[in-house]
């Protein structure tokens, strides 16, 4: 465990009502990369947005993945780790007791926040993932009754196979999470379309 501060690269950004949006950036991006984004799904929200610390490259990821683009798991479950540490620390910095936590990412961003759902579940409301595969091989199950997601993914997106994202709807399902899949028919890339559709169902 690291240090109980508040010390990791972030921003925050106090907003009027009761939500809090965690922001993961995908590889390559930092800390500023999705506010906007976050902005346009809830204009009036809590933004509370890390930095990844894993560097591949020079670029910012969360974690690391293998030279075959296959995911490190225990890079995974380091960033989880580190990222529930922060978000503990965050929540008493900022004041953000009992203010549901919704995780919102693109990408490395996105896997991560997908596992951050699986591993503490506790620490969040909801889940918004753009551009996202399954973080895991396999997922041990796990409770997931009360919880949202949305996946948003494009149909010929090379780092988010159809094929996956149908096993993993399904599986996230089994949990007992209520999951919206939303679809376009473009690559990895985030649609306005689907900003927009769940903006009003976050509203």
């Amino acid at each position: 465990m690291g240090n109980r501060d508040i010390s990791r690269p972030h921003v925050f950004q106090a907003g009027s009502n009761s939500r809090v949006l965690l922001l993961l950036h995908g590889t390559g991006a930092d800390e500023y990369d999705l506010l906007q984004l976050g902005r346009a799904l809830d204009p009036e929200a809590n933004l509370l947005s890390p930095r990844g610390m894993y560097l591949e490259n020079g670029m910012n990821r969360f974690y690391e993945r293998y030279s075959d683009g296959t995911f490190n798991e225990e890079s995974i479950d380091l960033a989880v780790e580190e990222l529930a540490e922060f978000i503990e620390v965050a929540i008493d910095h900022y004041g953000l007791r009992e203010m549901p936590m919704t995780a919102v990412g693109f990408s490395n961003g996105a896997n991560t926040a997908a596992a951050l759902m699986v591993k503490r579940p506790e620490l969040l409301a909801q889940a918004v993932l753009f551009g996202s595969t399954k973080p895991y091989r396999e997922v041990q199950a796990v409770n997931l009754g009360g919880k949202r997601i949305w996946l948003a993914n494009g149909d010929v997106d090379p780092y988010a196979p159809v094929s996956v994202s149908e096993r993993w709807v399904s599986e996230l399902s089994g949990f007992g999470a209520s999951v919206s899949w939303l679809r376009h028919p473009g690559g990895h890339s985030v649609s306005p379309a689907h900003i927009q559709e769940i903006s009003r169902d976050l509203a």
